[in-house]
Parts: C-alpha cells; structure tokens; sequence
C-alpha cells in the first residue's frame, strides 16, 4: 500500500553562523512525520550526504543539536496541481489590478447651495482654511468580483476615514436644541478652529483596466514547471501593473461613528486646546459618488456627497467634496 506521507517540509536557508556548511560535501538531517499502513502515526530522522542542497537549519539546545532541512514535493497530482497554480495566478492578477486598498490623502471643500465654494453671507462662518482642510483614509481591505477577465470588475472593500474642516474665520460655532450659528471673536486667535468626522468607508465600484494580462494555459504552465513542483509558480508567469489604466466609477457609502469641534490657540503664553466630542448636528453618515482613475501606481480620486453635511434644518446647506490621490498602494 502507498505510503501516504504528508512529509513536514521545512527548508530554511541560515547564515553560516547558524549552520553547518561544507565545501564539498555536507550530511544533513531530515524529520519526517506522517502515517502510513505498516507504521501508523510516526516521526523519523533520517541522515544522507549531498553536495547541491542548502544548509539545513540547525537549533541547538543544552543537551541537544536539532537540525532541520526540506526537499521538494512531487506534484500530487498533476490536474489538481495545475488548478492550484492557475488559482494563485489569478488572485495575483486581480490584486494587481485592483486600486482601492492603500491610503487616500486628499482637501476637503464645502459647496453651496449654487455649487460654488463661495458661500453665502449667511454661512460665510463654514468657508474652510483650505489647505488644511485635509482628508485621509486607510483602505485596508478590498475585493473585486471580475467579469470574465481583469479588464471588467466590481469592487467593493473596507476603509477608515478620517474628514478635517478646518474654518477660516476666527468664529466660535454654537449649537443650540435647534440650530448652529457662530459668534465672531476677537481674542483668542485660533491657530485652529475645526469639525472632524471619522468613520469606516465601503465602496461599491466598477473598474476598468486597459492593460493586457493573459492567464497561461494549462499547457504552459505543465511545460514551465516541468523541472519545478507542485505549487510553485513558475517565475516566467507574473503580472504588473506598469503601463496600466485604470478606471473606477460607483458610489462609497460611510458611516460616521465619532465627530469633534475642537480649537487651539495661545493664552497667557500656554497653548490651549478646547475639545467637544459630540453629533454637532453633522450628518452620521455619507453616500458619494466617487471616481478614481490613474496611470500604472498613480491613482487619483474624487468623491461628490450626495448627502448634504448636516442633518436638515439644523445647519447650513453645505455639500462636502474631496479631490486627492493615494500616496501608499497596499498592492
């Protein structure tokens, strides 16, 4: 009867100060565990020469000296072996050509009624300091449904988001049972006067990339790794994203969990910061319409609320919108 040994294969290649080397020849070590019709269960040890294999790993403990080496597997069976392959292949290539999981840094702007960052008189204590009103996401996790190749995907996934409205004004805002308006002061000086909302995102997106990426056929792939084993991904079969573009429309909806007002400056030669944890009115959630597009790494993005910031009635009509780029792909 076959020997069925699912052999423990570890091959870990050490400096020579960790391992014993030879020249010309050296004798390893190997531990097998597995389970086979005469045995059972069982562990052995096994010594041999050879001239052409790594140094094994050697752990040396107080009364004992372990040393541990691999060798590789013959493919199991050559179907289920290729299927494994091209399946590792394919998760491959769908990363590559995925652009949401990374970190966005991006500016915030606040529209008005009229579509314009000039807001009216009435709500002139929201117009933003603008380069410090700045927006970060961490999207960590990502997966895309593709539609026959990488071309043509859904994509949808997971991101922390973080939303900065710093106010220009040195306006101190108020919010009453009903309303939110703003009371001019003169001292102190805010060096910042600022919403903040942070919530987790998720995305709902179809992405289009120009780039040609064939799969190999099984064949190939059987003529490649004809001197490999079962498993290994030929090195001839890999995927990039250079030279790509890539496109991305949908709508990413968040919500908010925690929002803040808070406000810096200096008093009597110290620093001061005053910090509201609340609702402040701001709306706990957004949906937008989004779209990122980019060439190779380079991804840029925007995201249009369709959402208004505040809750209705309760504060000005302001509609948040955020341009940037992703300076980190987790790809």
């Amino acid at each position: 009867m076959k020997t069925l040994i699912p052999a423990l294969a570890l091959l870990l290649s050490m400096p020579p100060a960790f391992a014993q080397s030879d020249s010309t020849a050296q004798r390893t070590q190997r531990l097998e565990l597995g389970v086979n019709s005469r045995d059972g269960a069982f562990a052995q040890v096994t010594s041999e020469s050879d001239t052409t294999k790594a140094s094994p790993l050697v752990i040396n403990t107080k009364r004992k000296k372990i040393t541990i080496t691999s060798e590789d597997k013959a493919w199991f069976s050559k179907e289920d072996s290729v299927k494994d392959v091209l399946q590792e292949l394919r998760t491959e290539r769908r990363n590559q050509f995925t652009y949401w999981s990374g970190v966005d840094v991006g500016l915030n702007m606040l529209l008005g009624a009229n579509g314009s960052t000039n807001l009216p008189k009435k709500d002139a204590y929201m117009e933003l300091d603008q380069i410090n009103s700045r927006f970060v996401s961490i999207n960590f996790l990502e997966q895309k449904i593709e539609f026959g190749s990488h071309h043509f995907g859904l994509l949808t996934g997971l991101g922390w988001e973080f939303n900065n409205y710093r106010l220009k004004g040195n306006d101190l805002l108020q919010f009453t049972p009903d309303s939110i308006y703003a009371v001019p002061v003169e001292t102190p000086q805010f060096r910042k006067n600022k919403l903040r909302q942070s919530g987790f995102r998720v995305p709902l997106m179809l992405e289009f990339n120009t780039k040609r990426a064939k799969m190999p056929t099984e064949e190939e792939l059987l003529a490649a790794a004809r001197d490999t084993v079962g498993g290994k991904k030929p090195s001839s079969f890999s995927f990039n994203n250079k030279k790509n573009f890539h496109v991305a429309l949908g709508v990413v909806g968040t919500w908010y969990y925690d929002s803040m007002y808070k406000q810096k400056y200096r008093l009597d030669g110290t620093t001061q910061k005053d910090i509201d944890k609340g609702e402040h009115y701001l709306l706990p959630y957004r949906v937008a319409a989004a779209a990122r597009i980019g060439y190779g790494s380079l991804n840029l993005f925007a995201e249009y609320s369709l959402t208004p910031l505040f809750e209705k009635n309760l504060g000005p009509e302001l509609t948040p919108l955020t341009v940037g780029l992703t300076i980190v792909g987790f790809n």
